[in-house]
């Protein structure tokens, strides 16, 4: 009996070796991409002031953000081409920033709810807790992205895409046409920058 506790005990500190191992070789592998326009010197400042940053990842808003005009709030957006199916949280602005959204997609409460005239603005992580804009980039004109309120569906398309300042709040400056802008830090694993994608409503459907 000893024998097969034993054999057992030997097979789970393997099993949790091989598991450490396996971890430790994907965290290095994503650590380790870089965007290959920045040279070493840059990486290593990028990382220097991730560093100093980390655990702080905020969007600037506007000093006096419009109110938004009273509508259902949004709760779910998905991307299909990028894979993103999330619940949406209401993230209010604190002291001039905004506070991602930890796993899930954040909507900036001083902005317009879904299908309203305006600027509504949406954030979510890149590269930590669950990544769910990692790859916002590959959004081109004409994909879609879909947000529901409780009883609506609506469509938006990307219109554009640009990558800005972290201090750049032109990006939120309010539409005529209903539009989403949504946001998230880059370079991955780096984090100086903010990557900014919009798009425009198509279409509306009740659910």
């Amino acid at each position: 009996m000893n024998r097969i506790f034993s054999i057992i005990g030997s097979v789970l500190v393997l099993a949790g070796i091989a598991l450490l191992a396996y971890v430790s070789i994907s965290y290095l592998r994503q650590s380790s991409a870089k965007p290959p326009s920045w040279s070493q010197t840059q990486q290593r400042q990028g990382r220097q002031i991730a560093a100093r940053l980390r655990g702080h990842q905020q969007v600037a808003v506007p000093r006096h953000a419009a109110a938004a005009p009273q509508s259902e709030p949004a709760v779910r957006m998905v991307i299909p081409r990028i894979g993103v199916d999330s619940r949406i949280v209401q993230t209010p602005p604190v002291g001039g920033v905004w506070n991602v959204a930890d796993w899930s997609v954040g909507h900036l409460t001083s902005t317009p709810d879904p299908g309203s005239s305006g600027n509504g603005a949406y954030a979510a992580h890149d590269d930590i807790k669950g990544e769910l804009f990692k790859r916002l980039a590959e959004l081109a004109p004409g994909d879609e992205v879909i947000i529901y309120s409780a009883h609506v569906r609506f469509r938006y398309a990307v219109v554009g895409q640009q990558t800005v300042d972290p201090s750049n709040v032109s990006v939120l400056s309010q539409t005529r046409t209903p539009t989403v802008t949504l946001i998230t830090c880059s370079p991955y694993w780096v984090d100086t920058y903010r990557l900014v994608v919009q798009a425009t409503l198509k279409s509306r459907t009740a659910i």
